[in-house]
This record gives structure tokens, sequence and C-alpha cells, in this order.
């Protein structure tokens, strides 16, 4: 079992039953992203699940689902024109 220092970050997953976080453990010296759920039986992940359904870590944010991205093409008048020959 992992000794947990710190849960930051936690916020729902689009399928509402998955909890995503950064966790920093006594054993790494940096952050790990980190997803729970009740299902799992790792006891530093029970503990992480348990801690933050109670609130112990703050607010669990809401799920917020990307932005797709918009791709404007610019119209065919700008687009450069190749002129010449090139030899391989």
């Amino acid at each position: 079992m992992f000794t947990i220092e710190s849960v930051t970050d936690l916020k729902w997953c689009d399928d509402g039953i998955n909890i995503e976080c950064q966790v920093k453990y006594a054993e790494f010296d940096e952050v790990h992203p980190t997803g729970v759920n009740a299902a799992c039986q790792d006891p530093h992940i029970k503990e992480i699940w348990t801690k933050a359904i109670a609130g112990e870590y703050g607010t669990i944010a809401a799920y917020v689902a990307p932005v797709e991205p918009v791709i404007v093409a610019a119209p065919q008048s700008q687009q450069p024109v190749a002129q010449g020959v090139q030899t391989l």
C-alpha cells in the first residue's frame, strides 16, 4: 500500500462513476494522475475513493466535456501557389 500525502484536482469523469485526481504518494517524488472508483480493491485507491466521496479532499468538480476544435480553412486565394520545377 502506498502512503497518500495529498489528493488534489478531483473531477468526475464523463461516465459519472470514476473520479480523476492528482495524488502525491510519499514513496515518489512526483505527483501522479490517478483514477479511482468504488469497485477498485487496492487499499490506497479505496482510501482515496472513500475520503473523496466524504468530501475530505474538497469538492469533486463536475465533468466538463472537451471543446471540439473548429478548423477554419483559409480562402483559396490566400493559399500559396507553387511555381517552377522541383528536381530530386
